[in-house]
């Protein structure tokens, strides 16, 4: 029992050390990683979010001046940066092209007023036209009267053919309903079955793949292998159904179509029965040829054809006034005129180019383009991320590499409703969906030009004197958002105290704190914990 004791004794001190041993060690390591954490303290400050993008400065209002008259440029009085009032004249197209034309319209107006003298010529013209028609006349009598004999056995024979057709549309109806859409039927619908039978085991092994997997049983390549099956099992389920209903609706065409035959082919006896009054119409023909044989004898004295001629005429004398009077416009319009106020920004011509006029198919030649330099904007292209915090008349501030210590004032005029490629094909490859902003100077400076490149910052947030910590001091769980308050004696052992925030606004940088924490409190950076591992695929000890 002696031995027992001591042996006892013995155990009882090496645990009693070991334990201590251990107790020291965690005690040290809490120091250092106490002494080694870095702490903040929560304080009042400005909290800012800023939206920073370049663009380049553009005219508000700027237009291309182009020519209605086509020819060379004759002469141009103006060059670039030049000043421009509205009506100035900027350049002069030769007119000898247009002169051409002015002379040709003419020529064609004196030859149409030559062809109403001719009028009288068609007195004869009318003459002979009415004896043609008298003969064609005749001629239509006597094929109507043959006609008239004839036409009983014609309404005969065309009833017979209506009902004949009438029978084969509907046996056709009733094979395709009672036969061969059946048939058909047949092989899509055991294709269906099977796919749905095929998806349904499938989810199910899928489902308890996913319940082993959980638990560790089975490796991840398996869960995989096993989605893969489902996946074609549905993929299979869903093209068994499009088959199932594109043979539907392709049935259900047949029967339409079959159907409709079949009320054609009844519309068309219906039509050929009623068409039995044909006899009567024809005799009727028959009396109206009588007729218009008399008419054609009687037009023989008839002159009104003459005056239709000299009213043709008249309109084509019109017409080519019109022409004429076009032509003498653009001649006119060989003087090129300032439609605005304005700075001459380019010049795409030079003197003997050619020009090319606007027309309904062509948008015509730009000679020069004139800018309105009292509104310039900066047309910007934002993210979908920081335009998502823009508004209408939110103010920015303009900088420009040409004029380093000045800072302009501007506002945002325009967001574009779509992004600027509405492409699919293309958003999808882009990493990055932007959209078309428009910045309006506010106070146009004389040093400004149009192209310059122009940086613009616009302040989405602005926050003064409010609580606030570095974002990396902010911890967030399923309970919220939390701090960790720091101990206040660097006592062995002491670790910091979660303490729940109501957070406010939140930016890459800060966090606003609203309720939780008062200033001054000294905060501990929150220990990351990511997601833990169970079963065999655990490493190290589970908390």
């Amino acid at each position: 029992m002696r031995k027992i004791a001591i042996v006892v004794l013995i155990v009882i001190v090496a645990v009693c050390g070991i334990g201590g041993y251990v107790y020291k060690l965690r005690l040290d390591q809490a120091a250092l990683d106490q002494k080694a954490a870095p702490v903040v303290k929560v304080e009042k400050g400005t909290i800012e979010s800023k939206v920073v993008e370049s663009g380049s400065i553009d005219a508000i209002k700027s237009v291309d001046v182009r020519s209605r008259a086509s020819g060379r440029l004759k002469q141009l009085f103006v060059d670039e940066g030049d000043f421009v009032k509205q009506g100035e004249l900027i350049a002069i197209i030769d007119p000898l092209e247009i002169q051409l034309q002015v002379d040709q319209n003419r020529a064609q107006l004196s030859g149409a007023k030559s062809g109403v003298a001719r009028t009288a010529l068609e007195i004869e013209k009318t003459r002979i036209n009415a004896q043609a028609n008298l003969a064609q006349a005749q001629r239509r009598l006597a094929v109507l009267k043959a006609e008239l004999d004839i036409q009983p056995t014609l309404t005969d024979a065309s009833i017979r053919s209506a009902r004949a057709n009438l029978n084969t549309s509907e046996q056709q109806l009733r094979q395709l309903v009672e036969t061969t859409q059946p048939n058909e039927r047949v092989a899509t619908d055991s294709e269906l079955r099977e796919a749905r039978a095929g998806a349904e085991t499938a989810s199910r092994e899928l489902e308890r793949i996913r319940d082993l997997e959980a638990k560790g049983y089975v490796a991840t390549r398996q869960l995989d292998a096993t989605l893969l099956d489902f996946e074609r099992a549905r993929s299979r389920l869903e093209r068994a159904q499009e088959d199932a209903k594109r043979l539907e609706q392709r049935q259900r065409l047949a029967r339409e179509q079959a159907e409709q035959a079949v009320l054609r082919a009844q519309a068309e006896l219906d039509r050929v029965l009623a068409n039995r009054i044909q006899d009567a119409n024809k005799r009727r023909e028959y009396e109206n040829a009588i007729a218009d044989v008399r008419k054609s004898e009687a037009a023989l004295a008839d002159v009104q054809i003459l005056q239709k001629s000299r009213e043709q005429s008249q309109a084509s004398v019109a017409q080519l006034q019109s022409q004429l009077s076009d032509t003498e416009r653009q001649l006119r319009e060989t003087e090129i005129r300032a439609p605005m106020d304005g700075v001459i920004a380019a010049r795409f011509l030079e003197v003997g180019d050619l020009v090319s006029g606007l027309s309904a198919f062509a948008q015509g030649t730009t000679i020069v383009r004139i800018e309105d330099r009292n509104a310039l904007q900066v047309e910007l292209q934002i993210n979908e991320i920081d335009v998502a915090r823009l508004r209408l008349e939110m103010p920015a501030d303009i900088t420009v590499d040409a004029f380093p210590n000045d800072t302009f004032k501007g506002h945002v005029k325009k967001i574009a409703p779509s992004s600027v490629s509405s492409n699919l094909q293309q958003a999808a490859s882009d990493a990055v969906v932007k959209y078309k902003v428009e910045i309006w100077i506010d106070e146009v400076s004389e040093g400004l030009r149009s192209g310059m490149t122009a940086k613009c910052t616009l302040v989405t947030l602005s926050l003064k004197n409010v609580l606030r910590v570095p974002r990396e001091y902010l911890g967030q769980d399923e309970e919220g958002y939390f701090v960790m308050l720091a101990p206040e004696k660097a006592a062995p052992g002491a670790k910091a105290k979660k303490q729940a925030v109501k957070v406010g606004d939140l930016t890459g940088a800060f966090a606003q704190i609203v309720s939780g924490v008062k200033e001054g409190a000294i905060l501990a950076r929150p220990e990351y914990k990511g997601p833990k591992r169970q079963g065999f695929m655990e490493a190290g000890v589970e908390e």
